[in-house]
């Protein structure tokens, strides 16, 4: 039987990400509703429309056709009003309105609606006492959100579910967080980016573009390059983050591992407490005039290692007349020489087979020296974590034997040698995180797996062309004209429903073509191709 594309198209609609480790699940389902309504109206209007809306600042919503929404998502309509009726509720909060003008309530951002439910989350009031310490105890909290043991516990378990990935422990009496401080901070500065995204600072006590100030000064001190004004939040939440933990007596101690890193750390204390930005705190102050020496080195050693190599890794700033890792080669040696051993090693050409630039590679090794400090350094895949446990609409690739033996092979061979030796405790956490890595850039740069589509449309020149050469454009897609290619197809385009050969790939999907295919015709082709590829490229 034909499996038409409509089918896929209505019923993805409820598929948006809603993945939330503050929200519980009907909070979720009203998250989701109110981006369902949005992508309703968004895929009725026009490119061109949505263009000429934007640019004059017109709403996009201006009323709310439930009976549709609840069609497409093949939802009872009771139950979906009620949760409008609770949604509309909300937006009405963020405004301070009762006013019930569907132009200004669905006029809010997405992520501006999120936080409003983050923050009024149980699990966000938990994530603060994390991060401030104290006292606190697990029966106080849940009197004084009047709830159950079982029912926090059981809104709290993404979060649980991270601090175990990290290897921390959640204490409850009193509530604190208990492990590598490190780790903590790392943690912690996920869990706020998480709450927010960046649109609006959620640290009350100190002052944003003093914290911003400080991160611009710190970047300058590690000659590390300035970030985009995003990845600048991140750094400002890593510093907020630190201030709490410094504030609440949590140091970084000493560490061996971390002494891999052979940067020659500024005296950042002295510093800070000349440095203007730090006159708003007298507390900061003088927790910084009470470190020790050894404390401070501990604290900016500790600081560099979450700035330069996660979350969001900053490079180091090089001249035009040194080499890319020229940093890395001079304060990480025996790690860069643990990479670069491996790469000229493993029996897998990894720039000439899947055809990458230079500067694609050069983004390829660090991110390998990236992934070897912090699997070294904290004793896991950070990266890996942080995707399984975060952000699982990332597919989980179909296993790549052949791949995974090349890497275990390689990496155990450089291990036998004593100036990788110690390298070798963490040796299984290092094969997984060069697995995930590398299996990510073949499945992006050389997918195993391909969409066969078979085009059956007139081959004129221009009509033909132009979507022959959009296709040829993308990586995953395998293209043909050919009638033989319509046996195997995935997706078939066709301008025409002539009959086809009886040959026909039962299973495949078929989708109409327009000569004169609008921006929109496009973009609803390549969200079903990918859609596909994602499918084949996850396992059974």
């Amino acid at each position: 039987m034909v499996k038409y594309i409509s089918i896929i198209w209505n019923k993805g609609l409820s598929n948006v990400d809603t993945n939330s480790v503050y929200l519980t699940s009907a909070e979720k389902d009203k998250y989701a509703l109110f981006l369902d309504i949005i992508n309703v109206k968004w895929d009725e209007l026009p490119i061109k429309k949505r263009m000429s809306m934007a640019k004059k600042g017109e709403a996009l919503i201006d009323d709310v056709n439930l009976k549709q929404v609840a069609t497409l998502l093949d939802r009872n309509y009771s139950s979906l009003y009620n949760t409008y009726v609770s949604i509309v509720g909300d937006l009405q909060a963020i405004l301070g309105t009762e006013e019930d003008d569907v132009k200004r309530l669905f006029a809010i951002p997405s992520d501006v609606y999120h936080l409003y439910l983050v923050q009024h989350s149980d699990i966000y009031d938990f994530v603060q006492i994390l991060l401030r310490g104290g006292d606190i105890s697990f029966k106080t909290f849940l009197a004084e959100h009047d709830s159950s043991k079982a029912t926090v516990l059981r809104h709290l378990k993404q979060v649980r579910d991270l601090t175990r990935a990290f290897n921390l422990r959640v204490s409850y009496e009193p509530i604190r967080l208990e492990g590598d401080e490190k780790t903590i901070r790392l943690v912690l500065s996920a869990l706020y980016w998480l709450a927010s995204g960046g649109h609006q600072w959620l640290f009350e006590e100190i002052n944003h573009e003093c914290v911003l100030s400080a991160f611009d000064y710190v970047c300058d001190e590690f000659q590390l390059q300035k970030p985009n004004l995003l990845t600048r939040e991140i750094g400002a939440t890593i510093l907020a983050v630190t201030y709490y933990r410094v504030m609440a007596g949590a140091v970084v101690q000493p560490d061996e591992k971390l002494a891999t890193i052979r940067y020659p750390y500024p005296n950042l204390i002295s510093d800070l407490l000349a440095a203007d930005f730090t006159k708003e705190s007298t507390g900061l102050r003088t927790c910084l005039a009470e470190l020790t020496l050894t404390e401070g080195r501990s604290e900016a050693a500790g600081l560099f290692f979450l700035l330069r190599y996660c979350p969001v890794p900053l490079r180091s700033i090089t001249s035009t007349k040194v080499t890319a890792d020229w940093a890395d080669e001079r304060y990480i040696p025996e790690i860069h020489r643990f990479v670069t051993a491996f790469l000229e090693r493993i029996p897998f050409d990894i720039m000439h087979e899947l055809e990458i630039s230079q500067h694609t590679y050069d983004i390829f090794k660090n991110a390998l020296l990236t992934t070897t400090v912090t699997t070294y350094i904290l004793g896991m895949d950070a990266t890996s974590v942080v995707f399984n446990e975060l952000v699982i609409r990332m597919p989980q690739l179909k296993p790549n034997e052949l791949l995974h033996k090349k890497i275990s092979d390689t990496v155990d061979y450089l291990l036998f040698e004593p100036a990788f030796s110690f390298l070798a405790s963490g040796r299984e956490n290092l094969i997984k995180a060069y697995y995930n890595l590398i299996q990510q850039v073949i499945q992006q740069y050389h997918p195993v797996s391909q969409v066969k589509v078979a085009l059956v449309i007139e081959q004129d020149y221009i009509g033909y062309m132009d979507i022959l050469t959009a296709l040829d454009n993308i990586k995953y897609v395998a293209v043909s004209t050919t009638d033989e290619a319509l046996r195997d197809a995935d997706l078939i385009v066709r301008t025409s429903s002539i009959a086809l050969p009886e040959n026909v790939n039962p299973e495949a999907l078929y989708f109409t073509w327009r000569l004169n295919a609008s921006s929109d015709h496009y973009a609803r082709l390549y969200g079903i191709i990918h859609e596909l590829w994602m499918q084949k490229g996850t396992q059974a």
